[in-house]
């Protein structure tokens, strides 16, 4: 049966029109708020307001929202028995009256259902098919997606590929479910405390509205401060809200008050031992281009128009732009790379590959003066303190994009997660060579180390500290040996428990690469992924990744064994290959690994002083950091003999820049 889909009228009475003929743009936001207690003594109308003004750089054209009283009958604003708030802020091109009926519509609702969905789905065609009855055409996404729930539950989670994250209200089960997709593209996070349940796209907002829920986790604090590992924790710095990790859903049963987080989906991936075989490397690199063109068709079809593409000169941005490039060689792409004031940056690689695709070239200038003017709002845009500069270089390119006017982003993250890029995969890879017997193989490729870019003393010392943090050192001893000084700046008050308690670190045990690859992938990448989601929502630009979001190439990559990944000392070989011809030879053949390159070192240097002067003004509420002996040392050890401590009071004064604004 054809839904009837109705929307609330904001700002209007009590009406609930059908909307006629409108365009929506692809990105929104959300909020969904319960109230538990009858006690409430706030406007929940009012909240659920706020939380959308939160949300308006994600869709400041137009909001929906539906208020239901405990019955989920829906009521008026100002009807004082509301308890259930949902509301959505997207960008809408008005043009006289509403439609269902339009492909781009996030909303989909009927008399027993009420669905948000944010994002895209790059199998739309195919699930169309599995929907009863068949045939089904001219559905938004979110029609789609209502429907399968509706035929599926949960179970339809695993199928819908694409990058999303949705809210489904079940009014007859009165059940609140929430998702996000398979690796992490689209953020969404939730609130539980004795008062409210609460959804929301974005960390900030749940952390301005409820008072209730900013209890500070110190030791996230710590483990923030001391160790600022990127990606390696999900930096919840308030206890009571969290992010809805990748391939889970959470569902909220309004009655029971019964709150469950279920996993939808787990990654397949090759933990064998298969050696080396020429031809069936062969097949694999045929499989992977045709696969990596479907991957690019697929998103580059859900966009008119100019596409903006970040350019760093290595093998995955490259891939982006030049591929795209020869799928779609009509479109237009603008490259952008970051440069700075010191040695250029990424401008001599980023220069090949424009060079090749005669695209145009936006170089953005990044220097250590941005840092200390824009900080401030780059945390307040990441909700969280952000680690290093790299954020800033991050979001001084999608700034630019915005001034540009480009509302598209293609970003190449998952790339080196997915294909063995970092190289610090590569000891693993000669140790399960060795563990295997494969010596003739384990002796030439420590023959071609200088394609790694690592020397045999780099390995053997890096396998040294891996064996030793593994059997020798405690998290407390290592601090104290390795970080001391770091370790002296924390106030013993919060340092003791978190050593007492330290936060757990998801791992998996490692013996061939593609068990590294899968941690990395799986836990890791949706850390990292969120930072540039998050600058890209600030400047309403959609940050599109399709080396994360189509889970075919995901599960195709993970299906090759790890002994086709690195080869003679070439990490993400099986790229490079695939590439030839396509990408410029100098880029297929480049050691350097770069991503985001920033002059760190450099910018702490010329920062000594405006941080230091900074710090003397910042408040310390959780008093966290042992002010007096940092101040008291600053200038013996904020040098670049001490680079790590510079990196430790960098991100001291990020913190507390963050913690003296919320």
């Amino acid at each position: 049966m054809q839904a009837n889909f109705v929307l609330f009228k904001n700002n209007q009475d009590d009406d609930f029109l059908p909307y006629k003929d409108i365009y929506f743009r692809i990105m929104n936001g959300f909020v969904a708020i319960y109230n538990k207690c009858n006690t409430f003594s706030g406007d929940i109308s009012c909240l659920l307001d706020k939380g959308l003004d939160l949300l308006s750089h994600r869709g400041a054209k137009s909001r929906n929202t539906f208020l239901m009283n405990r019955k989920l009958q829906k009521v008026r604003p100002t009807d004082e028995q509301a308890c259930l708030a949902m509301g959505i802020t997207r960008f809408a091109e008005v043009s006289g009256v509403y439609s269902s009926g339009c492909n781009n519509s996030p909303i989909a609702s009927d008399d027993e259902n009420i669905l948000f969905f944010e994002g895209r789905l790059l199998n739309k065609e195919e699930l169309c098919q599995a929907l009863i009855p068949t045939g089904t055409t001219n559905l938004s996404d979110s029609e789609v997606v209502l429907r399968l729930f509706k035929q599926s539950g949960t179970g339809c989670l695993s199928s819908i590929k694409g990058f999303w994250s949705l809210i489904c209200l079940d009014i007859k089960s009165k059940t609140l479910y929430a998702a996000r997709d398979h690796f992490g593209n689209r953020q969404m996070w939730f609130c539980n405390t004795g008062n409210q349940f609460a959804l929301a796209s974005e960390y900030r907002t749940l952390y301005s509205l409820f008072e209730d829920a900013r209890s500070i986790n110190r030791n996230t604090v710590v483990d923030y401060l001391l160790w600022g590992n990127i990606g390696l924790q999900d930096q919840y710095f308030f206890k009571d809200i969290h992010s809805i990790e990748p391939s889970h859903f959470v569902k909220y049963e309004i009655e029971s008050n019964r709150f469950v987080v279920e996993r939808y989906y787990t990654l397949p991936y090759d933990r064998s031992k298969t050696t080396y075989n020429e031809v069936n490397e062969k097949r694999f690199l045929d499989q992977l281009l045709a696969i990596l063109i479907s991957s690019l068709q697929k998103n580059l079809s859900q966009f008119d128009g100019t596409l903006a593409v970040g350019v760093s000169g290595g093998m995955d941005s490259s891939t982006l732009l030049c591929l795209s490039k020869k799928i779609d060689p009509e479109r237009k792409f603008v490259a952008f790379t970051t440069t700075d004031n010191y040695d250029g940056g990424e401008i001599y690689w980023a220069e090949k590959g424009v060079r090749h695709t005669g695209v145009e070239w936006i170089k953005v200038m990044c220097t250590a003066d941005h840092i200390m003017e824009q900080l401030e709002a780059i945390n307040r845009v990441h909700s969280t303190p952000v680690y290093n500069p790299s954020s800033l270089t991050q979001f001084r390119l999608i700034e630019e994009m915005k001034k540009q006017g480009q509302t598209v982003f293609f970003d190449g993250q998952g790339g080196d997660e997915m294909l063995g890029g970092h190289p610090a995969y590569y000891p693993l890879f000669l140790q399960s060579l060795r563990k295997n017997g494969e010596w003739k193989r384990w002796w030439m490729e420590l023959r071609h180390l200088d394609n790694v870019g690592m020397t045999r003393k780099e390995i053997i010392m890096r396998r040294l500290k891996l064996w030793a943090k593994a059997h020798y050192y405690t998290p407390q001893k290592l601090a104290q040996n390795k970080l001391r000084f770091q370790y002296e700046s924390l106030m013993s008050e919060i340092r003791d428990p978190y050593f007492a308690h330290p936060s757990p670190v998801p791992t998996i045990e490692k013996e061939v690469l593609n068990d590294a690859l899968f941690e990395s992938y799986t836990i890791f990448l949706s850390n990292i992924l969120r930072w540039g989601e998050q600058s890209a929502a600030s400047q309403g630009v959609e940050c599109v990744m399709p080396f994360s979001d189509y889970p075919d190439l995901t599960e195709f990559a993970f299906s090759i064994p790890s002994s086709y990944k690195i080869n003679l000392g070439w990490n993400k070989c099986l790229l490079r290959r695939a590439m030839a011809g396509i990408v410029p030879d100098e880029i297929c053949a480049r050691k350097q690994k770069m991503g985001f390159y920033f002059p760190e070192q450099k910018w702490l240097n010329d920062l000594q002083k405006p941080i230091s002067d900074a710090l003397l003004h910042l408040r310390d509420p959780e008093e966290c950091i042992q002010m007096s002996y940092v101040l008291k040392n600053l200038n013996q050890l904020f040098t670049c003999k001490n680079p790590l401590y510079q990196q430790f009071i960098f991100r001291c004064y990020s913190y507390l820049l963050w913690r003296n604004n919320l």
